[in-house]
């Protein structure tokens, strides 16, 4: 976003076409330009630019939205272990189902560790939402002297928790968001688990 400080008006129009963005990159599959998100908003093009470059810049500060709402509730959470986890993923599948549809159609062309590794906003905030939930996973399961473990959860959270097959397991299966995390959850530590032993009993490289 060009502009960090905004009068009441200046937040109005912003939220506005970020929700605006959101709505049109949620239902359209043809390229959209921000001159369409400004239309879908109800404000001038002008006024659109002065808050954003392009529509992938709109779209970028609906997905920080979304991934600043799951990072706050994280680490407002007084419980620990599992039953943190449980919370913080069951907040994500909540905001998701409820937030999160137009995450679905727009997909980076880059895998999710090199963008991690990079600090992508969008991930520094997922990141900061997962770390101590899975630090305390790794514990449990007493899978915390493998290196870069904690890199590799993040990764088998963010392929488990997509967007697309969350609303695929409601969709589809007809699942309650209690029960879509309850699956997920259970998915993830079985998962990690899992890895953590192929990587104890894995051939050493030549």
């Amino acid at each position: 976003m060009k502009r960090t400080r905004m009068r009441r008006d200046q937040r109005l129009n912003n939220a506005k076409l970020i929700q605006a963005a959101a709505e049109l990159f949620e239902r359209c599959e043809q390229p959209i330009s921000l001159a369409d998100i400004a239309r879908q908003a109800d404000v001038s093009v002008a006024t659109a630019y002065r808050h954003f470059e392009s529509a992938d810049d709109a779209l970028s500060a609906y997905r920080r939205d979304i991934v600043s709402k799951f990072r706050d509730h994280s680490l407002e959470q007084p419980s620990n272990g599992l039953a943190l986890l449980e919370s913080v993923c069951g907040f994500w599948v909540d905001l998701i189902l409820a937030e999160g549809a137009a995450l679905v159609h727009r997909r980076s062309p880059e895998g999710f560790l090199a963008r991690y590794k990079a600090d992508e906003p969008y991930l520094e905030g997922q990141a900061e939402a997962l770390a101590r939930p899975i630090r305390e996973l790794v514990a449990i399961l007493g899978v915390g002297e493998l290196v870069g473990v904690e890199d590799e959860a993040a990764f088998l959270w963010n392929v488990l928790f997509d967007p697309r097959e969350i609303f695929d397991l409601r969709d589809t299966l007809a699942l309650s968001p209690a029960q879509i995390t309850h699956r997920l959850v259970s998915a993830f530590r079985g998962a990690l688990l899992g890895w953590a032993t192929a990587r104890l009993t894995e051939p050493v490289p030549r």
